[in-house]
């Protein structure tokens, strides 16, 4: 598995946008369909997506898709797009039940062999943005085999708990520690949502490191310019390194 620490999302109705992407360079890009775009441009988008796909040549970032989520009217066509050979995984927002993992899963199965894409070669990272979706991250985590990490939405998870989100995150504590332990019990990635103050790249800093201590090893990004700050973030510190080449020495 390659190393993924940053994540940026690119609204999928703006061809304008899309072609900005291609200029960047986080790990991966996450090609939106669902929160970026209003219900009457879901068609449009998923039309400037497939042309994207088609055309874009070699990158060194992974494309993901983030589809509606399940039980949506968006989804079956949503994955119709998404499922393509530039495509290296799909995240499913809002996840709160396996059994709709298992579905998928599934889904994907089906669709990959209408497209010539290898059986199974579609990645899945799952969005847990509900106390509901942390309470069963467990459970969650084991439904699909195609599943390579969990991502904590804050922002939504707040608004499902009726709490108010703050700069130091003490209220979410506690459901970020439960996803990433999680993720790291079924050997997966733990990526944390956006800090949504791009132009605060200190509090950006800050709020990366604290994540890192939890045991997340990505972050998702709203805007290009948090990408440089979150990869020196998540980089080893000086006190890292010495303590890495004094185990060295001593073996």
């Amino acid at each position: 598995m390659d190393l993924l620490q940053s994540f940026l999302f690119v609204p999928a109705d703006s061809a304008r946008k899309l072609a900005s992407a291609r200029t960047h360079r986080p790990d991966a890009l996450i090609y939106d369909l669902e929160d970026a775009v209003a219900p009457d441009k879901k068609n449009a988008a998923r039309e400037l997506l497939r042309n994207e796909l088609d055309s874009m040549g070699p990158s060194g970032a992974k494309v993901f898709v983030r589809v509606n989520c399940a039980g949506t009217q968006f989804l079956r066509d949503d994955l119709r797009a998404a499922v393509h050979p530039g495509v290296y995984g799909i995240m499913l927002p809002k996840c709160d039940d396996a059994s709709e993992i298992m579905r998928l899963h599934q889904g994907i199965s089906s669709l990959e062999n209408e497209v010539a894409v290898p059986e199974g070669s579609i990645k899945l990272g799952l969005l847990l943005e509900s106390a509901r979706g942390v309470a069963r991250a467990g459970e969650i985590a084991r439904a699909s085999t195609r599943t390579f990490a969990l991502l904590f939405g804050g922002e939504d998870f707040c608004a499902d708990m009726g709490i108010a989100r703050t700069r130091t995150g003490e209220e979410i504590a506690v459901a970020r520690s439960l996803v990433a332990l999680a993720a790291k019990a079924e050997r997966l990635e733990a990526i944390d949502g956006p800090f949504t103050d791009f132009k605060d790249p200190d509090g950006l800093f800050q709020e990366t490191r604290r994540i890192k201590q939890m045991g997340f090893t990505g972050k998702a990004l709203i805007h290009p310019n948090q990408i440089e700050t979150v990869h020196v973030a998540m980089a080893p510190t000086p006190e890292d390194i010495s303590l890495a080449e004094e185990i060295v020495t001593t073996f």
